[in-house]
């Protein structure tokens, strides 16, 4: 069509309003609404979802906590296995005292039996005379010690004759002599039982001067260890241990602390360490 044909716009077409083209010629409520609809101002779909501090702050949180539990219940079995071997120990500890004990006794009575067995051998009728031999080939220590060997045995109804003053051995009376300090003479036969069970027998003439008695006597305050007087002994002074004897002048000779130290409860005695109490006093 020429451009002569064509229609020319009228004046109400000349004075409409052009429809607008561009994207900020929009209303203001379709832009607030995609302005709502982009990914970061979306409600519900990524408001709540934690940050990356978060996250980690929470991982290190649960590991924590399992660590806690882990190191509780590792406490727990060691607990147990601690209580458990105590419970073992006590029950051991408990059998091999009762074994020990068991054992002790048997023992002792077997030694009872033999010394009662022993006490009848080379006597016949009358007094039993103690069989106390000298022993020069058994060395000792300490200078002027005599030493013997002597029999065992017991000896309960009939008199026992001893050939040492005092005795260092021999048969004896079933009952032992309770160690400690005695102003008047004790029974021999009571007093070498107690030194078969290790004790040192002091011995002093009576007419020793107090204040070497005083000091005799404060030795004398130490376990398995007798003091009493003896008449017609062959020195102020005696110490005596089974097999084993020395004859002193004065209390405060050396040797004596260290005949002390050597004898009581020394080797020498046949059963060291059995009861020095629970026997006679006199």
């Amino acid at each position: 069509m020429d451009q002569q044909d064509r229609p020319h716009p009228s004046a109400a077409d000349k004075n409409k309003p052009s429809e607008p083209n561009q994207p900020e010629n929009q209303p203001e409520n379709q832009q607030g609404s995609q302005r709502e609809n982009q990914p970061g101002n979306q409600p519900g779909k990524y408001s709540n979802k934690p940050s990356k501090k978060q996250s980690k702050a929470e991982r290190a949180a649960k590991m924590a906590e399992t660590r806690r539990r882990v190191a509780a219940e590792r406490d727990r079995q060691r607990r147990a296995q601690r209580r458990r071997t105590l419970a073992v120990r006590s029950v051991v500890t408990l059998l091999a005292t009762g074994v020990i004990a068991a054992l002790a006794v048997v023992v002792s009575r077997s030694n009872e039996d033999a010394n009662n067995r022993a006490g009848t051998a080379g006597s016949s009728g009358g007094a039993l005379v103690a069989e106390v031999k000298s022993a020069a080939g058994i060395s000792s220590p300490i200078r002027g010690v005599t030493t013997y060997t002597a029999s065992q045995g017991h000896e309960a109804k009939r008199e026992i004759r001893y050939e040492q003053v005092p005795p260092v051995g021999g048969q004896h009376d079933p009952v032992w002599l309770n160690c400690g300090t005695y102003t008047q003479p004790v029974p021999a036969r009571n007093a070498v039982h107690s030194l078969e069970h290790g004790a040192v027998w002091l011995t002093y003439r009576p007419d020793l001067p107090a204040d070497r008695l005083a000091l005799l006597t404060a030795k004398a305050k130490a376990s398995y260890v007798i003091l009493s007087p003896v008449p017609d002994l062959p020195s102020p002074v005696v110490a005596s241990a089974w097999g084993i004897q020395l004859p002193l002048t004065d209390v405060g000779d050396p040797r004596l602390d260290e005949f002390l130290k050597t004898y009581r409860e020394g080797p020498q005695s046949p059963e060291p360490g059995a009861p020095c109490s629970g026997g006679v006093s006199r």
